[in-house]
């Protein structure tokens, strides 16, 4: 063998106790700590959300820019914790009456307009008294006789009204996607029940009073309220998740944590966390909710800011 052969030989020996080695060490690190398992990767939610005030004031414009009215309103449907309808006051031809029209019928939100979407709605335009002078479509909308029965709201909101609205109006019903609740179930109120309420907590003392709703504007969907005179609190304004909030009727509404709980949350900075992901899902994990965005598995553990919580 000569020089060259032996020094060939040497590194390969070399290189094959090094492997043999990292194997051996690989297999030990493995038994000694097995591969752990941890919560859902959570997914960006791509949302821009808002608050239901800055909503509500918003100016309703069809494609071809007539002023179709004003949100004044929302109805919310407290089962499936969506907007359900947006409610228009201001409409022409109408007398008066507010215009209902679900959320899907409104898109492209701005600082103060949204536009009026159709849907599968068929806008048929027949001539008649001030059509010459109106836009199409709120003409279309607002002179039609037989379509009054569509303005304003019924004292007793129920599920089938709510499907003649969104059929009316062209839109596919959100309760029909998968995971949403059957429309027997629904609860449907106005925004005026509930900003201002004062809501209690489980065991009969008072939580705070609902200052605003976060909405997800992928769906309607209400992420969050924003409570404010929060007991234990100074000015702060706290944000919790809307599913820990239930009806119990006559006005009572009851969130589902403690007082200590709330005391130690940390508090709401609108100006700060409404675009960020990460604190939203760390609020639906300290409040012991699986966040609506998720795979409904098992939550991962609360990241460092939201222990900060407890401090």
């Amino acid at each position: 063998m000569n020089k060259m052969e032996k020094v060939l030989f040497v590194l390969g020996s070399i290189f094959c106790l090094a492997f043999l080695g990292s194997s051996a060490f690989s297999q030990g690190y493995s038994s000694e700590f097995p591969t752990g398992t941890v919560g859902p990767t959570y997914q960006s939610m791509g949302w821009s959300p808002y608050e239901a005030s800055w909503l509500i004031g918003h100016h309703v414009r069809t494609t071809t820019n007539g002023a179709l009215g004003q949100i004044s309103s929302l109805v919310i449907d407290k089962t499936n914790g969506r907007v359900a309808l947006v409610v228009l006051s201001d409409v022409p031809n109408i007398g008066g009456e507010v215009l209902p029209i679900p959320y899907g019928s409104i898109t492209n939100i701005g600082g103060e307009t949204c536009d009026f979407n159709p849907g599968s709605m068929e806008i048929g335009v027949a001539a008649g008294a001030g059509y010459v002078n109106e836009d199409p479509t709120v003409y279309a909308l607002t002179y039609h006789p037989s379509w009054s029965k569509f303005y304003g709201l019924p004292s007793v909101m129920d599920v089938g009204w709510l499907t003649e609205i969104y059929r009316h109006y062209g839109q596919p019903p959100y309760w029909t996607e998968e995971g949403a609740k059957a429309p027997v179930a629904m609860e449907l109120f106005e925004t005026n029940k509930l900003m201002g309420a004062t809501v209690q907590l489980r065991d009969g003392g008072t939580a705070g009073r609902i200052n605003d709703l976060v909405i997800d504007p992928s769906g309607g969907q209400i992420a969050f309220l924003v409570l404010s005179d929060v007991s234990g609190r100074s000015t702060d304004l706290v944000a919790v998740p809307f599913g820990i909030l239930s009806d119990r009727g006559g006005d009572i509404f009851v969130l589902d944590t403690t007082r200590e709980q709330l005391a130690l949350a940390r508090g709401f900075d609108e100006s700060n966390d409404l675009n960020r992901t990460r604190w939203a899902g760390d609020v639906y994990r300290y409040f012991g909710q699986q966040p609506y965005w998720t795979e409904p598995m098992e939550m991962a553990p609360a990241s460092e800011e939201s222990e900060g919580m407890m401090e």
